[in-house]
C-alpha cells in the first residue's frame, strides 16, 4: 500500500457500510454475497483505490483463502447487533461456488473454530450469506452518500464493484492470487484457484 494513500474521516465499520451499501452505479445497492468476497473487495479496495479508514484499518494478512482481516468479523457482528446490516442464505449459485473451490464456507472464513468442533457444520455444509443494509443502514448510508466531502470514496467503491462486482469467486479469488502473491503464502487452496481458473 502507498505510504500517501488516503485518510478519509470515515471509520472500518462505515467504510464497511459503505462498501454494501453503494452500487457500481453510485446508488444504494444490495448487499455482497459471501463473506469470503467481501473480505476481497475490502483487500482491493484498500490496495486498488488506496482506501483506508481512519484509525485502526482492517489489517490484511495472508490466510486459508488469501487476504484476511479478523476484524471484519468483530465489525459484522457489531453492525448486526445495532440492527445495522443484515444477513440472509443466499441460494443463487452457492454450491457451484462451493465446488468449484473444493472448500467448506468453515474452511474458508472460520480460523478460530476447531475443525473437530462438534457444534459446528458438517463438513459438506455450505452457506454462503448475502451481508446487506437493514432499512436503518439505509437511512445511515443516505446521510454518509449526502455529504460531498465522501464523494471520492464513493467513486472508489463504485469503480470496486463495477470492476469485480460481477465476478464469481473463483475468478476473484484467482485475480487476487495473481496480483497479490504475498497474500496467498498460507493458502490452502492456491492449487486449486490457479488449476482450476487455467483450465
Amino acid at each position: 500500500m502507498r505510504s500517501d494513500s488516503p485518510k478519509y474521516s470515515i471509520g472500518r465499520r462505515d467504510l464497511l457500510m459503505m462498501l454494501l451499501g453503494v452500487s457500481a452505479q453510485r446508488g444504494v445497492g444490495e448487499g455482497i454475497g459471501g463473506i469470503t468476497r467481501l473480505q476481497k473487495l475490502l483487500f482491493l479496495l484498500e490496495h486498488e483505490e488506496h482506501v483506508t479508514p481512519a484509525g485502526e484499518g482492517f489489517t490484511f494478512e495472508p490466510y486459508k483463502a488469501g487476504p484476511y482481516s479478523s476484524k471484519l468479523y468483530d465489525d459484522l457482528e457489531f453492525l448486526e447487533n445495532l440492527g445495522l446490516i443484515g444477513r440472509q442464505v443466499a441460494a443463487e449459485g452457492t454450491e457451484e461456488e462451493a465446488s468449484e473451490i473444493d472448500f467448506t464456507f468453515e474452511d474458508l472464513i472460520e480460523p478460530e473454530r476447531e475443525k473437530d468442533d462438534p457444534s459446528g457444520p458438517a463438513p459438506d455444509a455450505y452457506e454462503e450469506h448475502r451481508f446487506y443494509l437493514t432499512e436503518a443502514g439505509v437511512q445511515k448510508i443516505q446521510q454518509l452518500l449526502a455529504d460531498e466531502a465522501y464523494k471520492p470514496l464513493v467513486d472508489s467503491i463504485s469503480r470496486i464493484k463495477s470492476r469485480y462486482g460481477q465476478y464469481s469467486l473463483n475468478d476473484l479469488l484467482y485475480h487476487v492470487y495473481t496480483k497479490y502473491p504475498d497474500m496467498t503464502t498460507e493458502s490452502e487452496i492456491k492449487e486449486q484457484v490457479l488449476r482450476r481458473r487455467r483450465s
